[in-house]
């Protein structure tokens, strides 16, 4: 195993750990089964880069996999600081975060539909109900 690929590992695994702390006080098998299904589907090359950080384009993926039930609350009351810290990460403008909040919201169903609980699919249906902004999870 080279070197780098080892860094990013180390690297993988302090932030795993970290999400998964800060988020214990919520954390259940769904979300630690929705944060195994998102690692275990990617590479650490395809989403750290090679000073161990990770890529602009695989934040916004990275923390609706950790915060997920978090997220499920906040787009239910359509207010939160996971719901606007998930529209930083997809690049919403500060003028347009209200009109997203409130588009999540009214999605809700749509959104956690019992079929595909996941936060693969939040972002997928997000970016399909049309963000208030051109920028896409998979950019940058």
């Amino acid at each position: 195993m080279s070197n780098m690929t080892l860094k990013a590992l180390v690297a993988l695994m302090v932030l795993a750990s970290t999400g998964l702390v800060l988020s214990a006080c919520n954390t259940t098998k769904a979300t630690v089964d929705t944060f195994a299904k998102f690692t275990s589907s990617t590479s650490p090359g395809d989403w750290i880069n090679a000073d161990g950080m990770i890529q602009n384009h695989q934040k916004a993926r990275l923390f609706a996999a950790v915060a997920f039930e978090n997220l499920e609350q906040d787009i239910a009351r359509g207010n939160g600081e996971y719901l606007t810290s998930l529209g930083v990460l997809l690049n919403v403008p500060a003028e347009q975060q209200n009109e997203f909040r409130a588009r999540s919201q009214s999605n809700y169903p749509l959104l956690f539909d019992s079929d595909r609980r996941t936060a693969e699919s939040l972002l997928a249906r997000l970016n399909a109900r049309g963000k208030s902004t051109e920028s896409t999870v998979n950019e940058n």
